[in-house]
């Protein structure tokens, strides 16, 4: 785990997580981030700090560094100036950035089976130097990995994403079939070893009425259509393009396991509108597992005790059990 930006809300949703029951079930947690942010927000908030701390330096040596169950603290170093909760600074943006970059050297060295972030923001990782829009940009630099795709996902809904942290006017212009096919294979193989079924997936459309056969635009008959025909050739059971509007639906949820979109806000307001506090954000094609809550950093209910963890729990869970699924697989989510 990570423990996202500092002066937000994860400092506390993680010390919330590492006492849950239902976290310890099915983990040996590992927290990245700083030993005196924590001590300062478990006792400002009465929340237990986990008492067997690892220095980062020691990443270098084995997995036996984490024998017992846990929980365990990473220390990632101190922030030497006073932080403040709620402010956004370069402080909290590099700090940020030392608890992600930790995070996956241990993943990648085979030290932890997952990795699952707190909230971080964009503004402070501008203000650090760091010129990826967010986590999945990060994950996928500092693993090499080029085929990679975001997707939420529930019990109730997932949404994966053709085009993510982008201006809307920019969309049309940026992707091609082939992009499409990519996305909804990623979103075939994620969704089938969640599942453990072959999944049915929705492609959605981009314009009104799924382009009303050319009316409102062409994207429908010259991309995405080519991309559900590649597809369904592979016997995979997708649909498309579907019409935007009723493609969240009540029965279209239940007909469809999952739903590919062409840009953010298409797939992200009805999932957060479904699945606000226990949605999870997958990073696909990893050769790690990383998942994330679906919520930011509440800079305004910064170490009040007021967070609540509940998505932090889920992607915990839903990380443990794709740790579970692929062990011996040696294949990327």
């Amino acid at each position: 785990m990570t423990q996202g930006d500092p002066a937000g809300i994860g400092p506390e949703i993680c010390l919330k997580a590492l006492s849950d029951p239902a976290v310890l079930k099915v983990c040996r947690p590992v927290l990245a981030g700083d030993v005196r942010v924590l001590e300062q927000v478990g006792h400002s908030l009465g929340l237990k700090v986990p008492e067997i701390r690892i220095p980062r330096d020691s990443l270098d040596s084995s997995a036996s560094l984490f024998e017992g169950e846990g929980p365990f603290i990473l220390g990632c170093g101190h922030i030497d100036e006073e932080l403040r909760p709620g402010e956004a600074t370069r402080l909290a943006g590099e700090a940020s950035y030392r608890y992600i970059t930790t995070a996956i050297e241990g993943a990648m060295q085979g030290l932890f089976d997952g990795t699952v972030t707190a909230p971080i923001t964009k503004t402070t990782l501008h203000l650090a130097g760091i010129t990826e829009p967010g986590h999945t940009e990060i994950f996928a630099r500092l693993t090499g990995t080029r085929n990679y795709a975001m997707m939420l996902y529930s019990p109730r809904i997932a949404v994966s994403f053709v085009t993510c942290h982008q201006s809307l006017r920019s969309v049309p212009d940026s992707f091609t079939t082939e992009d499409v096919i990519r996305v909804t294979s990623l979103t075939h193989d994620t969704l089938l070893r969640i599942r453990g079924k072959q999944p049915r997936i929705a492609v959605l459309g981009l314009n009104p009425h799924a382009g009303e056969k050319g009316l409102f635009g062409d994207e429908e008959s010259r991309l995405i259509e080519p991309a559900v025909e590649h597809c369904r050739a592979h016997g995979w059971l997708v649909e498309g393009p579907i019409p935007p509007d009723a493609a969240f639906m009540p029965h279209a949820l239940a007909r469809f396991d999952g739903h590919v979109t062409l840009y953010h806000d298409q797939g992200s307001i009805p999932f957060k509108m479904i699945s606000m506090h226990d949605g999870v954000n997958i990073t696909m094609g990893l050769p790690i597992i990383r998942t994330s809550v679906d919520h930011g950093t509440a800079y305004d209910i910064a170490w009040q005790g007021k967070a609540s963890h509940s998505s932090l729990v889920s992607a915990i869970q839903l990380a443990a059990q794709l740790a579970s699924s692929r062990q011996g697989e040696g294949e990327s989510l």
